[in-house]
């Protein structure tokens, strides 16, 4: 008998190294971020599928941003000042862009630039993302805020 061994997959949560504020990010600096938004149906809905293959497209219509989604964060975007970069249905993402100020304010946020001991800066927010009550249940995610370095060349 053979047997496999696999160690089950564990995501550990990572404490990003500790870092000093150096003060606020300039409020006309260019930021860009990605929102992530709900699919159109439950992804637990693909389990009954499993023995269907589906296209590319079909996956689209079926588990892609609804339209109407999009189009509320992109108005939302616009209301902000905000410049609407790239929008995409299949990906489930609206990318955005504009002044600090206005990308902080647009999400309960103000952005600092901060320092690693290493020397490395950064931006990061002071506080969580707030998702507003016009987005919510639209909006997974808001990513981009951040640009704390993640990886690392070993050697």
């Amino acid at each position: 008998m053979v047997r496999s061994w696999r160690r089950p997959f564990r995501l550990r949560p990572v404490q990003p190294p500790p870092a000093n504020p150096i003060g606020p990010v300039d409020p006309d600096e260019r930021v860009e971020v990605s929102l992530t938004l709900a699919p159109r149906h439950p992804f637990t809905e693909l389990e009954a599928r499993l023995d269907r293959p589906m296209s590319r497209e079909e996956f689209a219509a079926s588990y892609g941003a609804d339209p109407s989604a999009i189009a509320r964060v992109e108005n939302f975007a616009r209301s902000h000042q905000l410049e609407v970069v790239e929008s995409s249905a299949a990906r489930r993402t609206v990318r955005v862009a504009g002044r600090a100020a206005d990308i902080g304010s647009a999400f309960g946020v103000n952005l600092v630039q901060q320092r690693l001991a290493d020397g490395t800066e950064f931006r990061a927010p002071d506080r969580e993302v707030e998702i507003p009550a016009e987005l919510s249940g639209i909006v997974e995610g808001v990513f981009g805020l951040d640009t704390r370095p993640v990886a690392r060349r070993r050697g």
